[in-house]
C-alpha cells in the first residue's frame, strides 16, 4: 500500500487544542450524476463501497452515474488509528483517482485528500463531535475542520473586548473575519471603521490616528482620527506590520491598559481610548519584533486573542460553496470542479472572487482557466507562525511567537528545530540558558533528555517519525497522567532512549 502524502488538518493552530478527533469520513462535494447527494456526509465506519451496484447494506450506490462501475472503488479506516482513509480501486472501467492521480491498488488518503470516484468528487475529513454553538453567516461556509474551529474562536473572542491578532495568508478573508467579531459583539451598533496601516501617510501619523483640532494650523480644517470615528466601535487596522515607527510609538500610549487616552493635533485635553482594535497581517510579526521592526511593547497589548484565517488548500470541503458564493455560474463538470479543489489558490478568496468576474465578462470555465487563474502569483508563501501550537504533526513547524509556552507550544517548537534548545531558543528571540531552564522545569531533566535521545534515534533510522509517534511522545510527556504506570512508562523510555512502541 502506498502513502499519499498531504496536508493534516492543522491541529490546535486556532486554540491550542487538541488535532480534530473523531470518526473518519467523507465529504460528497460534487457529483455530475443528477441524484449525487452533494454536501452529505458519508461515515466511514468499518468500510464503505462505492459503484452502481455496491455489494453491502452499507454501500453508496449512484444508479445513473455513467462513469462508475457496478463496484467501483471501497473505502476504509486506516489501520494503525491515524486519521485517514484507505482508498482501493475494484477494477473499475474508469478508474480511481486520489488528488488527481489514478490509483494502482491501495493508498491511504490523509484528511484533505480529494477523491474522484466516477463523476462524484469526495474531500476526506475527520469528524468533530462538539455541534457548533451557533450557525454561521450563509456567506460563511464551515465545512472543513479549521473553519469550525475558527467559527468558535470568532464566537469566544465576539464575547470580550480584548484586541485580536488576525493572521493569515493574502486574500484569505481576514477583513470579512474581523468584520464578524465586530457584528457578534456587543458593539455591533457602533462604528467598524477600517484603515491599512501603510496607508498612514509620513509625519501625519498623529492627525491620523488622533485627529487635529480645528483652529490649531489655520489651513487645517478640524478632522477626527481612526480613534474617534471608531468611538464606542471597533478600529480594525490591516496591514500591521506596514504600521510607521512614528505611529508605534504613539499608538503606545493610546492602548496603556491601565489609562488608555490619547492628544489630538493642537488638543490640550486627553480623550479615553473608547474603541476595541483589531489587527491582521500576512506576515511574521513576531520575528519582526525580535529584530526590533515592531516594538514588541505595542505588539504585546495588540494582541491578546488570535485567529488565524486559513487557506484555501486547507478548507477544500469549503471550496465549491465558496466559490458558489461568489456568484459564479453553477459548476457542471467534474474536471473542472476538480481542478478548482486542487488548485493552490495563491490569492485565496480573492482568486476565487475574480475568477467569477471574469467568468461574468463571458469566459467559459474550464480547467486550463482554474489552473492558470489559481496559480498565478507564484507559489503560496508560508503561513505565518501562531501561538499556540499543537502537539506537531511532522518534524516542522512553526516558532512559539509568546512567552512563556505551554508543553504543547514548547514541544511544538523543539520538534521544528529537531530538539536543539540553542536553534528554537534563537528562533523566539530567548537566550539559551532561559530556553534550557524553562526546558527542564516543563518536563524534568529526565524528560528533556528521553526526547533528545527519541529524536536521534528517530533521525537515526533515516525516515521522518510517523504522526503517531509523535502523539505517542506528546501524551507521555503533556498529556499523561502523573501516576505510578505513566511515570514507569517515562522511566522505561529514557532507559531505552528510544520511542515508545
Amino acid at each position: 500500500m502506498t502513502d499519499v502524502t498531504l496536508t493534516r488538518p492543522r491541529g490546535g493552530l486556532l486554540d491550542g487544542g487538541p488535532a480534530p478527533q473523531g470518526p473518519v469520513y467523507v465529504r460528497w462535494v460534487f457529483g455530475e450524476a443528477p441524484s449525487a447527494r452533494v454536501d452529505a456526509v458519508l461515515p466511514i465506519g468499518a468500510g464503505l463501497e462505492v459503484g452502481r451496484a455496491p455489494d453491502g447494506p452499507g454501500g453508496l450506490a449512484v444508479g445513473d452515474d455513467g462513469w462508475l462501475s457496478r463496484r467501483h472503488a471501497r473505502l476504509r479506516p486506516a489501520p494503525d488509528g491515524d486519521p485517514g482513509v484507505i482508498v482501493e480501486d475494484l477494477g473499475s472501467r474508469n478508474g480511481t483517482f486520489v488528488d488527481g492521480r489514478r490509483l494502482a491498488g491501495a493508498v491511504r488518503a490523509l484528511p484533505g485528500a480529494v477523491l474522484q470516484i466516477g463523476g462524484s468528487l469526495f474531500v476526506v475529513g475527520v469528524g468533530d463531535a462538539t455541534p457548533l454553538e451557533a450557525p454561521p453567516p450563509d456567506d460563511f461556509s464551515c465545512r472543513s475542520w479549521p473553519m469550525c474551529q475558527l467559527w468558535r474562536r470568532v464566537l469566544r473572542l465576539a464575547e470580550s473586548d480584548e484586541p485580536v491578532l488576525l493572521l493569515g495568508e493574502m486574500g484569505t478573508g481576514k477583513t470579512r473575519v474581523a468584520r464578524l467579531v465586530h457584528q457578534l459583539s456587543p458593539r455591533r451598533d457602533r462604528p467598524f471603521v477600517g484603515h491599512n496601516c501603510s496607508a498612514i501617510p509620513v509625519n501625519l501619523e498623529e492627525a491620523t490616528l488622533f485627529g487635529v483640532v480645528g483652529g490649531f494650523i489655520p489651513t487645517v480644517k478640524e478632522q477626527a482620527g481612526l480613534l474617534t470615528r471608531a468611538r464606542g466601535g471597533t478600529l480594525f487596522l490591516d496591514e500591521l506590520a506596514d504600521l510607521p515607527p512614528l505611529a508605534q510609538a504613539k499608538l503606545l500610549d493610546a492602548l496603556d491598559p491601565l489609562e488608555p487616552s490619547y492628544l489630538p493635533v493642537g488638543g490640550t485635553k486627553r480623550l479615553r481610548t473608547e474603541c476595541r482594535l483589531i489587527s491582521a497581517t500576512n506576515r511574521d510579526v513576531f520575528r519582526l519584533a525580535a529584530t526590533g521592526t515592531l516594538r514588541q511593547d505595542l505588539l504585546s497589548r495588540m494582541v491578546v486573542g488570535q485567529l488565524v484565517v486559513p487557506p484555501l488548500r486547507e478548507r477544500r470541503e469549503d471550496l465549491l460553496a465558496m466559490f458558489a458564493a461568489t456568484g459564479a455560474p453553477p459548476v457542471r463538470n467534474v474536471e473542472v470542479a476538480q481542478a478548482l479543489l486542487l488548485a493552490s489558490w495563491v490569492e485565496n478568496v480573492r482568486g476565487l472572487e475574480t475568477l467569477a468576474a471574469r467568468l461574468s465578462l463571458g469566459e467559459p470555465l474550464t480547467p486550463a482557466l482554474v489552473a492558470s487563474h489559481a496559480e498565478r502569483g507564484g507559489a503560496p508563501p508560508a503561513s505565518p507562525p501562531v501561538a499556540p501550537p499543537s502537539a506537531p504533526a511532522s518534524a516542522a513547524g512553526p516558532p512559539v511567537p509568546v512567552w512563556p509556552p505551554t508543553p504543547e507550544e514548547l514541544l511544538a517548537l523543539l520538534a521544528a528545530h529537531a530538539f536543539s534548545v540553542s536553534d528554537a531558543a534563537a528562533a523566539i528571540g530567548r537566550r539559551r540558558e532561559t530556553m534550557s531552564r524553562f526546558v527542564s522545569a516543563t518536563f524534568g531533566e529526565g524528560g528533556r533528555a528521553a526526547v533528545q535521545r527519541a529524536w536521534r534515534v528517530w533521525q537515526a533510522s533515516g525516515r521522518a517519525p510517523r504522526a503517531g509517534q509523535i502523539d505517542s511522545l506528546f501524551a507521555l510527556f503533556c498529556d499523561g497522567p502523573r501516576d505510578g504506570a505513566a511515570d514507569a512508562a517515562r522511566q522505561a523510555w529514557i532507559a531505552r532512549g528510544e520511542p515508545p512502541a
